[in-house]
C-alpha cells in the first residue's frame, strides 16, 4: 500500500545548534565551486546530470566528467582575463550545460548572472548593461541570435559562448562550449586555477538574480556563497537522499527556487534530471520518475484538471469508482487512518494515477510562487503524491520548506531554522536571517526601502504566522493571503485579495487562465481564458457549433456556461468579492505578449492597460 505521506525520521530543531553547526559547515565547504570539486572526489563515477540532448538521445554526466568540464571552462575564462567579481551571464533553458557553465563561472570567483531563456533582446540587454556582463553563455539558436544583436554595440559584452554545437555562430566574438572544453584541457594555467579555487571567500558574490519585474524595471538581488549556504544548510534535511535519488529540474534555473534547490541536491549527490520545456512534463516525469522536484501551482492545477476531465468523460462506473476513491483517500489523509478501503482505492485508482504521472518514487515535490488551492493539494496527498507548499523570495530564499510528512494544505511550512518571521501591525510578513540578499545591485534607495528600521526584510506579502504541533514539536507555518501591491481596493474602499479568488478557479478544467479586475472599480470583474481543447468537447456534446476561439466566446450559451462555473467555484466568497461580470478572451496570456513574467506571474498593471477597453465596457451602466 502507498500511503500519502510516509513517516520518515526528522531532525528536531532542539537537537541541533544551528548557528554553530552552520559555521562548521561553511568552513568545510567554503564556496559552491569548492564544494563541488570536493564532491567530485567523493562521488567520482556516480551520475550527477541527466538530459535528453539536441540529438534526442538521453545522456548522463558523472561527477568526474562534470568537474573536468567546469574546470576547463574556468581555466579558459581565467586565460581570457575574467577576474574575481567579473560578471558572466547564462541565457538558456535548463540543461546540463547550464550547470557546467554556471560552476565554471563560479570556479573563477566570477559572478553568475542568469537571464531567463524567454527574455526579449531588450530585457536581456537591460541585465547585461546593469550588471556589466562580459561573457554570456547561450542555450540555443534563439538566445544566440538575441545575444548577437546586443554584443554588436555593447561596451561590456566581449564573448558569446554557444552551449550546443548545432548553433550557427558567426564572427570572432563567438565560440562553442565544446571548444572551451578542448582549450581548457590544454591550457597550462593549473596553478592559477588552483589559486582561484582555494583563495575563496564565502562572502564573494555568487550571483545577481534579477526580479521578474511585475512592477517597473527588474532589480538585481545580490547573493553571496554565505547567503546561499544559509538557505541550503537548514533545508536539505533528507538523511536518505544521495546518488540513488533524482530531482526533476523543470522550473527555470534562472529562478532562485530551482537554482538553490538544485545546488542543495548536488551538495548531497542527488542527480539532476533536466526538463527544458514544461509542456513535455509527462514525458520527463515518466523517464526520470523523480524523488524530488520544484514546481509552481499552475503545473499541478493543469494535471488535476486533466485527471478530472478524463474521469468525467469516461463516465459510468469508472467515474463513480474515481469519485469514491477520491473521497476515501482524502478522508484517510486527513485522519491518518489507511485501512482496507484505502488499500482498495489505492490498488484500483491511485496507483494507476501515480504510474501515469511517473510519481511512484515521490519523496516530496516542493511547490511555491503563488496560491495553491487546498483541495487540489489534498487530492494529490490522497493519491500518494506528497506536494508540499514552501515560501521564499528572490531576495530571501528559502523561508519555509515542506518536508516529508509535515505539509499542511493552504499553509507554507515549515519556517526553517536560522530564519525568523513576524507579522507587522499592517499584516505584512517580515523576515530576518542569513539567507537574505546583501543588497539590490547598484540601488541603495531600493535596498533601504525594503528593510525596516530594525533590519527586517519587508516581503510585501500579507500573511499569518501559525504554530502547529507536529512529531512532538511546535512548528512554525506561514499562511500567505496576498501581495500588498496586488491587493485590489475597490471604489467603495474594500480591500480584495485577487490571488485568493483566482486560486478558487485554478483547478477548474474548463478555465485555462483567470484574472481578477477591480482596482478603483465599483465591483470585481474578471478576464477569463477558456480551455479551448475541453470547450470543443463540451460544444460537441451540447450541439453548439465550434468554429474558432474568436467565434465561440461570442456565443451567449458559452458565456452562460462560464457564468455557472464561476458562480459554483466562488460560492464561498463574500458579496463584495463575487465576480459580477467577466469577459472571455480568445488567446492565452503570455510572457511574449508582456502579460506574464517568466515564472508565470501576472503583470497586472500591463494587463489592466492592454485590456482597458474591454474592462471599461464591463462597468458601463
Amino acid at each position: 500500500m502507498h500511503k500519502p505521506t510516509a513517516h520518515l525520521p526528522v531532525w528536531r530543531d532542539s537537537d541541533v545548534d544551528w548557528e554553530k553547526d552552520f559555521e562548521k559547515y561553511l568552513a568545510e565547504n567554503k564556496t559552491l565551486a569548492y564544494m563541488m570539486l570536493q564532491n567530485a572526489k567523493i562521488f567520482k563515477d556516480k551520475d550527477i546530470l541527466i538530459q535528453k540532448n539536441v540529438k534526442g538521445e538521453w545522456e548522463t554526466i558523472n561527477w568526474t566528467e562534470f568537474a573536468d568540464r567546469f574546470t576547463a571552462v574556468a581555466k579558459v575564462l581565467i586565460d581570457m582575463g575574467i577576474g574575481a567579481g567579473d560578471m558572466c551571464s547564462i541565457f538558456a533553458r535548463n540543461c546540463s550545460e547550464w550547470a557546467i557553465s554556471d560552476m565554471g563561472i563560479l570556479a573563477t570567483r566570477a559572478v553568475s548572472v542568469p537571464i531567463y531563456a524567454t527574455n526579449s533582446v531588450e530585457e536581456a540587454e537591460y541585465i547585461i548593461n546593469d550588471a556589466e556582463v562580459k561573457v554570456i553563455f547561450v542555450g540555443d539558436q534563439e538566445q544566440y541570435d538575441r545575444a548577437t544583436k546586443i554584443i554588436a554595440a555593447n561596451k561590456f559584452l566581449r564573448l558569446i559562448v554557444a552551449m550546443q554545437d548545432n548553433i550557427e555562430i558567426t564572427g570572432d566574438k563567438s565560440i562553442y562550449l565544446s571548444q572551451m572544453y578542448q582549450k581548457g584541457r590544454q591550457l597550462k594555467n593549473d596553478k592559477e586555477f588552483e589559486d582561484r579555487i582555494n583563495d575563496v571567500d564565502p562572502d564573494d558574490i555568487v550571483t545577481i538574480i534579477y526580479t521578474s519585474g511585475t512592477t517597473g524595471n527588474p532589480k538585481g538581488a545580490v547573493h553571496t556563497h554565505r547567503t546561499f549556504f544559509n538557505g541550503i544548510f537548514p533545508s536539505m534535511r533528507y538523511p536518505e537522499a544521495g546518488p540513488d535519488y533524482i530531482s526533476l529540474s523543470i522550473l527555470p534555473l534562472s529562478h532562485v527556487f530551482e537554482r538553490l534547490w538544485s545546488y542543495g541536491c548536488m551538495t548531497v549527490g542527488v542527480r539532476i534530471g533536466y526538463c527544458p520545456d514544461p509542456t513535455n512534463f509527462l514525458e520527463y516525469m515518466n523517464h526520470y520518475k523523480p524523488n524530488f522536484m520544484t514546481s509552481v501551482p499552475r503545473i499541478w492545477d493543469k494535471v488535476y484538471g486533466t485527471i478530472h476531465a478524463g474521469m468525467k468523460n469516461a463516465g459510468g462506473m469508472k467515474y463513480k469508482m474515481f469519485e469514491w476513491a477520491k473521497g476515501v483517500g482524502i478522508k484517510a489523509y486527513k485522519d491518518k487512518s489507511f485501512g482496507l478501503q484505502y488499500k482498495i482505492a489505492d490498488k484500483l485508482v491511485f496507483s494507476k494515477i501515480r504510474d501515469m504521472l511517473g510519481t511512484e518514487n515521490c519523496n516530496v515535490y516542493h511547490i511555491g510562487g503563488s496560491a495553491f488551492a487546498p483541495e487540489v493539494n489534498e487530492f494529490f496527498q490522497a493519491v500518494g503524491i506528497n506536494i508540499a507548499m514552501g515560501y521564499g523570495l528572490t531576495e530571501f530564499f528559502p523561508v519555509c520548506v515542506g518536508f516529508r510528512d509535515n505539509a499542511i494544505p493552504g499553509y507554507c511550512g515549515v519556517v526553517i531554522p536560522m530564519c525568523q518571521a513576524r507579522i507587522s501591525d499592517e499584516g505584512e510578513v517580515q523576515i530576518k536571517g542569513g539567507m537574505c540578499m546583501t543588497e539590490y545591485y547598484k540601488n541603495p534607495e531600493a535596498t533601504k526601502a525594503i528593510f525596516t528600521d530594525d533590519g527586517w526584510f519587508k516581503t510585501q506579502d500579507v500573511g499569518e504566522l501559525h504554530y502547529v504541533e507536529k512529531n512532538g514539536e511546535k512548528l512554525r507555518y506561514i499562511k500567505i493571503t496576498d501581495r500588498i501591491k496586488e491587493l485590489i481596493i475597490t471604489a467603495g474602499g474594500k480591500n480584495i485579495s485577487p490571488q485568493q479568488i483566482e486560486s478558487l478557479l485554478g483547478n477548474e478544467m474548463y478555465i485555462s487562465q483567470f484574472v481578477c479586475i477591480g482596482e478603483n472599480r465599483k465591483f470585481i470583474s474578471a478576464l477569463v481564458v477558456p480551455n479551448f481543447d475541453l470547450l470543443k468537447g463540451y460544444c460537441q456534446t451540447n450541439n453548439i457549433e465550434y468554429v474558432s476561439p474568436e467565434q465561440i466566446i461570442q456565443d451567449p450559451r458559452i458565456y452562460k456556461f462560464y457564468e455557472g462555473l464561476i458562480e459554483a467555484k466562488t460560492s464561498s466568497l463574500g458579496q463584495v468579492e463575487k465576480i459580477k461580470k467577466f469577459v472571455l478572451l480568445a488567446e492565452e496570456l503570455t510572457q511574449e505578449a508582456g502579460e506574464m513574467t517568466p515564472t508565470l506571474k501576472l503583470k497586472r498593471r500591463f494587463i489592466d492597460d492592454k485590456y482597458r477597453t474591454l474592462i471599461d465596457e464591463l462597468y458601463e451602466d
